[in-house]
């Protein structure tokens, strides 16, 4: 029994050379110490030991596997003590963000039709597949950081003006009931002066909470950005390779139950389009993961992170204008003249419904291509003068 338990933890060790010495030396300490301890428990007892007393002597002495760990280098934990913070900031910002994209869900399903129990369970199912999967990718990040397999600059180079974005990861009841205690104008008349003391008060602080952090929307911080980055491109990646669906229709789209009119797009494949775009927009989505992980491992690096953003300014606009002009939807979208966007504009606010599906996707690739015009200017400033573009990172 005794050399089934020590075969087992010699197994487990790590190889010569990569800690505590050679297999054959730990096994031989190990062997003198559980024989030692075999021969005190035998003298207290004054007989030789049963199997089943030898077997629980093992079991105190620990499994093999744990025994086996002692002799390993390096950190013996996913997520130690020094990071554990940063991946439970972590794991609450994944959670409110699935509850907020779980009430997304529900909405999307009762528009389309379905009942609330449907809405509810599919939104419920989205959301915990989607934490749990998204808790494990923080989980792993954590483990690698532990080990220095990836260095993350930004969480021993943090600014103080960065760390205002942290309160709106840690909006929690308290702050929604204030914002509420604000808004709510009844049942004042039959109050005392000092609950109408204390609404006051509640109304007060939503007041000051919400112009405290009016400005931090223009100012953008490098870290908020950063985190905001990775994020939304974590999820959209997920969710253009099917691991989460959010809980929406599948293709091919019931129009007519989501009120919208496809008009010269009706006939389109969605599934050949999505192939024709799968190995772009995924690398749109990785560019801009990385774009956020680069932000925040080094956030005073203007013109690297000004290159970076100039080449996916300059994808985003070359994936906008090949929808324009080449793809299967470009004849039905384009227009040849800014009266003619103009008109198709106005149209759609003056009967949005049905949606008129032609000039969403029309607004939706003139915007991409926009976007992906002042990405790679502002990209080019940066890379030109060394200057951020954005006020939240001069210092």
């Amino acid at each position: 029994m005794l050399e089934d338990y020590l075969r087992a933890v010699s197994r487990l060790l790590p190889r010569d050379g990569q800690g505590g010495g050679k297999r054959e030396d730990i096994v031989a300490e190990l062997r003198d110490e559980i024989l030692t301890r075999i021969e005190a428990r035998e003298h207290e007892l004054g007989r030789p030991l049963t199997g089943d007393e030898t077997q629980q002597l093992l079991r105190d002495f620990g499994h093999p596997i744990v025994v086996a760990a002692r002799y390993r280098e390096g950190p013996q934990y996913a997520v130690g003590p020094a990071f554990y913070p940063y991946w439970i900031f972590a794991v609450r910002l994944v959670v409110l963000i699935e509850v907020l994209a779980s009430a997304v869900v529900f909405l999307a399903r009762m528009v389309g039709g379905a009942s609330i129990a449907q809405a509810l369970a599919q939104a419920i199912g989205t959301g915990f597949t989607g934490a749990m999967t998204l808790i494990g990718f923080a989980t792993v990040l954590a483990w690698l950081v532990e080990r220095k397999t990836i260095q993350i600059d930004y969480l021993n180079n943090w600014r103080v003006r960065d760390l205002r974005f942290l309160d709106f990861a840690f909006l929690d009841w308290t702050d929604f009931r204030e914002w509420m205690g604000k808004m709510d104008t009844t049942r004042t008349g039959d109050m005392s002066d000092q609950e109408r003391a204390g609404r006051q008060a509640a109304r007060d602080r939503a007041f000051d909470y919400r112009r405290r952090y009016r400005t931090w929307a223009v100012r953008h911080g490098s870290a908020g950005r950063g985190v905001a980055m990775m994020v939304l491109g974590g999820f959209f990646i997920l969710w253009w390779l099917g691991v989460i669906s959010f809980g929406l229709t599948p293709l091919p789209l019931d129009y007519a139950a989501l009120h919208i009119d496809p008009g010269a797009l009706a006939d389109l494949d969605l599934a050949a389009l999505k192939t024709l775009l799968y190995w772009p927009v995924l690398a749109y989505a990785a560019g801009l993961m990385a774009l956020g992980a680069l932000i925040l491992a080094f956030p005073r690096g203007v013109r690297l992170r000004g290159l970076m953003d100039m080449v996916m300014g300059l994808a985003g606009l070359g994936i906008a204008a090949w929808l324009w002009t080449l793809s299967p939807v470009g004849d039905a979208i384009r227009v040849h003249s800014v009266a003619a966007f103009v008109g198709r504009i106005a149209a759609f606010f003056s009967h949005p419904i049905p949606i008129p599906l032609v000039t969403v996707v029309m607004a939706v690739v003139v915007s991409m291509g926009i976007g992906g015009l002042y990405r790679a200017i502002g990209g080019l400033w940066e890379v030109a003068f060394g200057i951020p573009r954005y006020p939240g990172d001069l210092s």
